[in-house]
């Protein structure tokens, strides 16, 4: 009895001495976990934008100044264009200079047509903003009041194909009775000047430039003609995307906190944007901003989404206009899958 009692003695001293240690080893692992998580250095991300700092890219500046993506543990670099050294966001990326991109929806299709890997994983203006501006006394608010008229656009953007394929869906107007004019000089002075009828142009840019001169405009909007296509979504590479996807959802995610974020406060959105672009001015940025908003956030969706319909859309203007010389597999140009992420976690 007394052994036996002596047995059991060590054997409860042994088994609370191993459950000790035990739970000792169990909590110095979480330790060092949490100390090794708490001193991981944030993920650099580089992000080259399609043009120089201004309120398209405000969601980018709401999640750089309310730390959204430090919160996602992301140190980001934003790269504006600089007017004398303009850079292709696309070849960028694919260089290595940048991890992601901003860059127009058919640009992208022309370079996954060149067989170059890159994917959209989300949008920054859902509708194109892209419209044709011309004064009120000259009285043209419609496609066949182009004939005869000189148009100024912008033959090295590939969006400008849309413009295209609003006359070629209107009856009775030919291409050749349009007199479609490189442009020379960005801006409103060649509209003013009289060196045109017309100027394409965006619908937060221009026309409240020219608004705010005294000066009323007309526009003809594509988009509401049934053409439309993404005039900015965020990109990266295949590689990126299937060697970092954690990397990709935490980006995505920042950037459409921002872009939220820019549609709640948008005078804040102006004040970041202008703090950035000196030759902004608060004012027109503002009106600017206002007029973004259902381009930021269409009634029905929510920042940042793409929808197939865009991008078939888009697809198709290229192909009818010959600029897409090819047809593409057009689902592997973009991904839901990383939006679909982010808005079934919240």
């Amino acid at each position: 009895m007394h052994f036996d009692s002596y047995i059991q003695t060590r054997l409860s001293t042994l088994i609370t001495t191993l459950l000790i240690l035990f739970s000792l080893l169990l909590a110095g692992c979480n330790s060092n976990t949490q100390a090794s998580t708490e001193t991981l250095p944030p993920s650099p991300v580089n992000v080259q934008l399609s043009w120089v700092h201004n309120i398209e890219f405000a969601g980018f500046y709401m999640a750089e100044e309310k730390e959204y993506f430090g919160a996602e543990n992301l140190a980001v670099t934003l790269k504006p264009q600089v007017f004398d050294q303009l850079v292709n966001p696309i070849d960028e990326v694919l260089a290595g200079k940048a991890d992601f991109g901003v860059t127009g929806g058919s640009s992208l299709l022309l370079a996954r047509a060149e067989g170059k890997p890159v994917v959209a994983i989300a949008a920054l203006y859902q509708r194109n903003p892209l419209v044709l501006i011309s004064l009120a006394e000259k009285n043209i608010t419609r496609p066949q009041d182009l004939v005869g008229k000189t148009v100024l656009l912008d033959h090295g953007s590939v969006d400008s194909v849309i413009y295209t394929a609003l006359i070629a869906q209107e009856q009775g107007i030919e291409s050749e009775q349009v007199k479609f004019v490189q442009k020379t000089t960005f801006g409103i002075q060649p509209l003013l000047d009289g060196d045109a009828d017309v100027i394409d142009g965006f619908i937060n840019n221009e026309p409240v430039q020219l608004e705010q001169q005294g000066h009323k405009v007309n526009l003809i909007i594509p988009a509401n003609y049934g053409l439309d296509m993404y005039a900015n979504v965020i990109f990266t590479t295949e590689e990126m995307i299937a060697q970092r996807p954690d990397l990709v959802e935490r980006f995505v995610r920042a950037s459409v906190r921002g872009i939220q974020s820019a549609i709640e406060d948008p005078k804040s959105a102006v004040t970041m944007t202008t703090a950035r672009n000196s030759d902004l001015n608060f004012e027109s940025e503002v009106e600017s901003m206002n007029r973004s908003l259902p381009l930021f956030n269409p009634a029905g969706s929510k920042p940042g989404l793409m929808t197939p319909a865009i991008w078939q859309g888009g697809y198709q203007i290229l192909l009818d206009q010959g600029t897409l010389k090819d047809p593409i597999e057009l689902e592997k140009a973009y991904t839901l899958s990383f939006l679909t992420k982010v808005y079934d976690n919240q």
